[in-house]
């Protein structure tokens, strides 16, 4: 691969590139795609709102045949939601759901300096944050500081009656944490569209839990007409500059 100047994914992960030794010092560039980030953001809304609003709970009433007395369901404004992972999607999914009036904060391992509308929390006030939400959105790439981020003893720490969405990697949650911690837990929910080996055994516990909601990676589908247009601009600007920034820093994997 000694002629190999920059790569080009069509994807918003890169962990499948970083796996090659041989491309180390290689400059990646990623889709940045519009699109994608609306349809994550429309995953993410529709799964507070089905939590908010106890569907779930109604769901279940109906198929029992149960006329269920009204429940009280939170307003906007009285719902915490945490982000984790606030790149290009989770930045721009965390700032369309503040301005319909949740309160939202964010999470980052890194010191964030630039001042941003929600309060984002680092690696040292990460039991803070945790307990303060109400709803926690995993976008978090997979590496290997990522790797069962989301663990019995993060999710110990979360409210028992809280919601856990995850569209970034299946990696960040450990599995059997997390079955074990619903087994316990009966108010506590996910919405898990990423997981650790796809498709989804049959033979799977998720099937079957009736607190999971699961969807087959299909939070924000690649645009290609979109995602192309995008790359093309990138690969414009490399043939005329010979050069490229990387958009992938590899310390840190993302």
């Amino acid at each position: 691969m000694l002629n190999l100047k920059a790569i080009f994914s069509i994807g918003a992960g890169v962990d499948h590139i970083l796996k090659l030794t041989e491309v180390k010092n290689i400059p990646i560039v990623r889709v940045k795609d519009p699109t994608m980030r609306i349809r994550m953001y429309n995953h993410v809304l529709s799964q507070i709102l089905i939590f908010q609003l106890k569907l779930k709970i109604y769901d279940e009433a109906q198929r029992k045949k149960i006329w269920m007395n009204e429940r009280y369901t939170p307003l906007n404004f009285e719902l915490t939601i945490g982000i984790i992972g606030l790149g290009y999607i989770g930045n721009f999914v965390a700032l369309k759901i503040k301005k319909l009036g949740y309160e939202v904060i964010g999470f980052k391992r890194k010191n964030v300096s630039k001042k941003t509308s929600f309060k984002i929390y680092d690696k040292s006030s990460l039991n803070k944050f945790i307990k303060q939400s109400d709803v926690i959105v995993s976008i978090l790439p997979d590496t290997k500081n990522t790797k069962n981020f989301i663990n019995s003893k993060f999710l110990k720490k979360m409210k028992k009656n809280s919601l856990l969405i995850n569209i970034g990697r299946g990696s960040a949650v450990n599995e059997l944490d997390l079955i074990n911690h619903i087994k316990y837990n009966p108010n506590f929910y996910a919405s898990l569209d990423v997981f650790n080996n796809e498709p989804l055994e049959k033979k799977h516990k998720f099937w079957v839990n009736k607190n999971i909601t699961i969807t087959p990676h299909v939070a924000a589908i690649t645009d290609h007409d979109s995602s192309i247009n995008y790359l093309h601009k990138r690969f414009i600007t490399f043939k005329k500059n010979k050069k490229i920034k990387s958009d992938v820093d590899i310390k840190f994997g993302y």
